[in-house]
């Protein structure tokens, strides 16, 4: 059954037997790349709202603390 799958692939379509799984394997890289480029760059975001709310909380305090003294 290789055989054949080996045949089929090396003189009907032209390419080598591992070209397929490693045209598969480079997709799969790609589709991972995409997918974690993307949840990277929402915990960004997420992480520089969070940081602002912070730093817009020590400058109020900081405003505060100095407008008391």
């Amino acid at each position: 059954m290789l055989y054949d799958l080996y045949h089929f692939l090396h003189n009907s379509i032209g390419i080598c037997f591992w070209e397929l799984p490693a045209l598969l394997v480079a997709i799969i890289m790609v589709v991972v790349i995409i997918v974690h480029s993307r949840n990277q760059k929402k915990r960004e975001n997420e992480y520089e709202k969070q940081r602002e709310e912070k730093l817009e909380a020590l400058r109020s305090d900081a405003q505060g603390s100095a407008l008391n003294a």
